[in-house]
């Protein structure tokens, strides 16, 4: 527990874990700007989700260099701002983490059968058989904050994440 409660956050985890959920529950409900990172997904990830296939190492690498620069700039139009993506790999959320002044990482976990049923409601490129392929490739943190996001509401979002902050 940390006391302050950050301007700046990424929210990241397993498709279908509730994310983008979580995102805007904040953005609505605590006031930040919300900014989904898969909007600057490069051509090569677009096309390897299309297909089905595990995003390479090459291709996170490009990624993060760009999602460092976005977010760099949407910070200085929007200090208090609430960022998701799933950030599979540990060290890119330490590479983030070093490079964007004040950013508070934070994992959204949730049951599998929430998970499951995300997947199959929403109906987007990520279907279960491709998130359970590329769930393989998610690096579980040895430490930091996790928020739970079992299927509760905006608000008691809101209070789970301000629980992470109690002093």
């Amino acid at each position: 527990m940390n006391g302050t409660i950050p301007a700046v956050i990424l929210l990241y985890g397993i498709a279908g874990s509730g994310k983008s959920f979580a995102g805007r529950a904040l953005a609505e409900g605590l006031g930040y700007h919300h900014y989904e990172l898969d909007q600057d997904l490069t051509s090569a990830m677009r096309l390897a989700i299309a297909e089905n296939r595990s995003f390479t190492e090459v291709m996170r690498d490009e990624f993060f260099e760009i999602v460092v620069q976005r977010m760099l700039e949407v910070v200085r139009h929007y200090p208090r701002t609430v960022f998701t993506q799933g950030v599979y790999k540990e060290r890119h959320r330490a590479f983030l983490q070093d490079r964007v002044p004040g950013l508070k990482v934070i994992w959204i976990t949730a049951p599998s059968g929430s998970v499951l049923d995300r997947l199959r409601r929403r109906g987007d490129s990520v279907s279960a058989e491709y998130a359970a392929l590329i769930e393989r490739n998610f690096e579980t943190p040895r430490e930091g904050l996790v928020l739970s996001n079992d299927d509760c509401s905006p608000t008691e979002c809101c209070a789970r994440f301000l629980h992470l902050f109690r002093a």
